[in-house]
Formats: structure tokens, C-alpha cells, sequence
């Protein structure tokens, strides 16, 4: 799997002039169909997905070319669940983001228990990351529980990598 922007002809352009390459051994690759069509949920309705497929030239490794709002294995945009992570930071509960959000509240309570488990590791990672983004950077303020650190640093590395030196301001989205 290979993550792509979301302007479907520019992917298109990339891969056929060969500036993609595979993530296994660097040679370009080439189109090859295209995945199995899905249903992507987005905050406002849905749409239909159908990603396309790529082979290397050189190792034959095929890959599915994710867009970048999407996540593997998931049917929801990247923003649903982040809104759903900024909520539960905030402090609301599965129930309530899911209503909120629209979703049953057994998908709710998966992706948070999901990124509950890995909460310090993705802290740390992103921590690693905005520092490494922006050296300048001040050191991150506790935000009150592993879930929440974890959703801050997420959000000081994304402000850091749009070039925004602003401080972190809890559930605001990156403005690149």
C-alpha cells in the first residue's frame, strides 16, 4: 500500500510518468487495474472509493495507491476519525462522539480503545517528528491523559509541517 494525494488525475499523471516507485525496492512503478470499490464515509455523506493498483517494474510487488484522507482497512475519512480522537481528548465518550458523529458507537469505541493501546508510541513518534520538523519548537505541555498527549502531538507535528509556528491549541486542525 502506497499513500497518494487525492486528486485522482494527478496521482493518474504520477504513475503512468513513472515518479512513483515501490516502497520494496525503489523501481518505478506501473498501473495495474485498480482495487476493490468501497464505500468511503465522510463527514458530510459518502463517497465511492476505488483505488488504483500499481506494479513495480522491478520486484512485480503490487501496491493499492491509498489516498491521503483515507486509512487502510477503514471505511471512515481520516477527519471523521480525527474528530472522533479530538472529542474523546476533550473528554466525551464513545457514546456521545458517535452520535455526534453519526457512526454506530461500537466503531467509536474501537478506533479509541484502537489508538488508546498505542497512545504512547504515537506520542512519541510524533513528538519525534515536530521537533524534527521545527528544531525551534517548546517543549509539549501535558494535555491530561495518554489519549489526549498523543492527539496533541499528532497536531503540533502537522502544524509543524504546514511551516505553521503556532502554538498548539487543543482540538484545532492543522491550516497548511
Amino acid at each position: 500500500m502506497l499513500i497518494v494525494g487525492t486528486e485522482t488525475a494527478a496521482v493518474e499523471t504520477d504513475l503512468v510518468g513513472g515518479h512513483l516507485v515501490c516502497l520494496h525496492c525503489g523501481e518505478v512503478l506501473r498501473p495495474w487495474g485498480h482495487a476493490r470499490g468501497r464505500e468511503l464515509r465522510r463527514r458530510h455523506g459518502s463517497d465511492r472509493l476505488r483505488p488504483r493498483r500499481a506494479i513495480c517494474a522491478g520486484c512485480g510487488t503490487t501496491h493499492v495507491l491509498l489516498p491521503d484522507d483515507s486509512i487502510a482497512r477503514r471505511r471512515d475519512e481520516v477527519g471523521v476519525i480525527g474528530a472522533a480522537l479530538v472529542a474523546k481528548a476533550g473528554g466525551s465518550g464513545h457514546r456521545r462522539i458517535a452520535a455526534g458523529l453519526g457512526l454506530p458507537a461500537t466503531t467509536v469505541r474501537g478506533w479509541l480503545r484502537r489508538f488508546g493501546l498505542g497512545a504512547e508510541t504515537i506520542r512519541e513518534h510524533f513528538t519525534r517528528w515536530a521537533h524534527a520538523l521545527d528544531p525551534a519548537l517548546a517543549a509539549m505541555s501535558p494535555a491530561g491523559s495518554a489519549l489526549a498527549d498523543a492527539v496533541e502531538a499528532v497536531g503540533v507535528a502537522a502544524r509543524a509541517g504546514c511551516g505553521a509556528s503556532v502554538p498548539a491549541r487543543r482540538g484545532r486542525s492543522p491550516r497548511c
